[in-house]
């Protein structure tokens, strides 16, 4: 179906980018990550693939069984002097 809808151009570009690393379309991507939003899921990855997907453009770290608290996160900032 065809339609038009106001989508910012941060997400645009994401969606390009998603599409052009898949080899479909931006249509194709933005349905896919609206049909999952609505369905309260996570994408999962393609069959077979074993790279971890990448959040916001980075591979994220595995879990360690440890949640770093925000003062803890402001400590070492300090520490740092960052």
């Amino acid at each position: 179906m065809r339609t038009t809808i106001d989508i910012e151009d941060d997400v645009l570009m994401a969606a390009k980018e998603l599409a052009r690393l898949q080899n479909v379309s931006a249509g194709h991507i933005v349905s896919k990550l609206v049909r999952e939003a609505l369905a309260g899921r996570q994408s999962q990855d393609r069959p077979g693939h074993s790279e971890t997907r990448l959040v916001g453009g980075f591979r994220p770290f595995p879990a360690r069984g440890v949640v770093a608290t925000n003062e803890q996160v402001n400590n070492l900032r300090d520490q740092e002097g960052v």
